[in-house]
């Protein structure tokens, strides 16, 4: 019998706490893992920014009395090290309105140090 096979080529899944792990939900509200605040650099503070064309979301590191600063609340979780970013203000701003939670599958950090969050490259998440 001649068998048809196809290859697996992505490998295991990541451990979450290894990657960047972003997402939004119904309410405007992000969530960052403790590997992508990391890669922000630890910030407290953070600025937002919106490529319509491209229907991406830009995280940045930010400083005290920058205008349009968010700041990043900590998560319940003790020793979790993942934050939250309350941006219904933002979402509704640039018409983001997701029916869902959404996980970004492409979040990553550019060479100039912003989290690129592309609202094409996303993927639902539901609690089973």
């Amino acid at each position: 019998m001649e068998m048809n096979w196809e290859y697996f080529e992505h490998g295991p899944v990541e451990n979450q706490s290894e990657r960047i792990y972003v997402t939004i939900n119904r309410r405007g509200n992000f969530f960052f893992n403790r590997r992508a605040i990391e890669a922000l650099g630890r910030p407290d503070l953070v600025v937002l920014m919106y490529d319509r064309r491209r229907c991406t979301v830009g995280v940045a590191s930010a400083r005290p009395g920058q205008p349009g600063v968010f700041k990043l609340k900590r998560k319940e979780v003790k020793g979790h090290g993942g934050r939250l970013l309350y941006a219904s203000n933002f979402c509704r701003s640039f018409a983001i309105y997701p029916e869902e939670t959404l996980r970004f599958t492409a979040a990553e950090v550019d060479k100039s140090g912003v989290l690129v969050l592309d609202l094409n490259e996303v993927k639902s998440v539901k609690r089973i």
